[in-house]
């Protein structure tokens, strides 16, 4: 079974969303990478519970409408402004994406594999000096033409999908 990290950016406290993407990250993912704005008011969600829940590392970078009192919500603190994880050979820097200029400059001079970042609410996957840029979308208020979406990051290949498993792009590594 190939090794799988989860992917998703601004959930915006919309706990469909988590449960979709779930769905199609298949069997226990290592990890889930969050780019950031998670929960959407200073409520107890359902879907701070399902974070809470969750049988796997949920690694979660601050957005710019992630407070204080979500990490209480969610027991856990948020990294900010960055993540740095070592999964599988790769090296991956994750941040929000509302500084996109700072994440980018720190990716490339820090020669990471792969940057995730959010904040857009748009899907793309771009390949720049040997970094590849992952946006996974909103998995629950896109904007532009993709609807809501998520992605996964396995050995060989970087799916961004719908969260009716339709795939929107798909990048290898190298």
């Amino acid at each position: 079974m190939k090794r799988r990290l989860g992917v998703l950016a601004d959930t915006h406290g919309h706990e469909d969303a988590w449960a979709k993407a779930s769905l199609l990250w298949g069997d226990t993912p290592d990890a889930v990478l969050h780019a950031g704005d998670v929960l959407s008011s200073d409520v107890d969600t359902g879907l701070a519970g399902m974070i809470r829940s969750a049988s796997f590392p949920v690694i979660i970078s601050r957005g710019n409408c992630d407070y204080p009192e979500d990490e209480k919500i969610l027991h856990r603190p948020l990294l900010s402004p960055y993540a740095f994880v070592w999964w599988n050979g790769k090296s991956i820097l994750m941040a929000h994406g509302n500084r996109f200029e700072e994440l980018r400059a720190l990716a490339l001079r820090s020669r990471v594999d792969l940057a995730v970042y959010g904040h857009t609410h748009v899907a793309s996957v771009v390949r720049e000096e040997g970094t590849i840029f992952l946006n996974p979308g909103s998995a629950s208020l896109p904007r532009g033409r993709d609807p809501a979406s998520a992605a996964t990051v396995d050995e060989d290949e970087i799916v961004i999908f719908t969260l009716d498993g339709v795939q929107l792009h798909k990048e290898r590594w190298y």
